[in-house]
């Protein structure tokens, strides 16, 4: 089950990154996927084979991030509206009159 999730997850990020995925790198990759795809389809496939190939693929995976990082220049801008770290106004959204009750009284 985790090497088919682990399939599934490379088919997207391939796909979902498309161009920013170096071509020397997906040419690695895919051969590795392709074979990972085999085992996954076989009845009683070699669990030790699966992991070996299921953890190369996922070291691959890794570097396809680092890629798609560095082609963004390292810098994920925030979603439009967010303003990560922008300080609350003062006196925030409290009101005259407004008083909290320390003596419980």
């Amino acid at each position: 089950n985790n090497a088919e999730s682990l399939v599934y997850q490379t088919e997207k990020q391939l796909a979902d990154l498309g161009d920013k995925v170096p071509a020397d790198l997906k040419a690695s990759i895919e051969p590795k996927l392709m074979a990972l795809k085999e085992k996954v389809k076989e009845s009683d496939p070699d669990t030790e084979l699966l992991k070996s190939i299921s953890k190369d693929l996922q070291d691959e995976l890794m570097k396809i991030g680092q890629a798609a990082y560095a082609n963004t220049g390292g810098n994920a801008s925030p979603p439009p509206g967010a303003d990560a770290g922008a300080a609350p106004p003062p006196g925030g959204d409290k009101k005259p009159g407004d008083f909290i009750d320390v003596d419980g009284q």
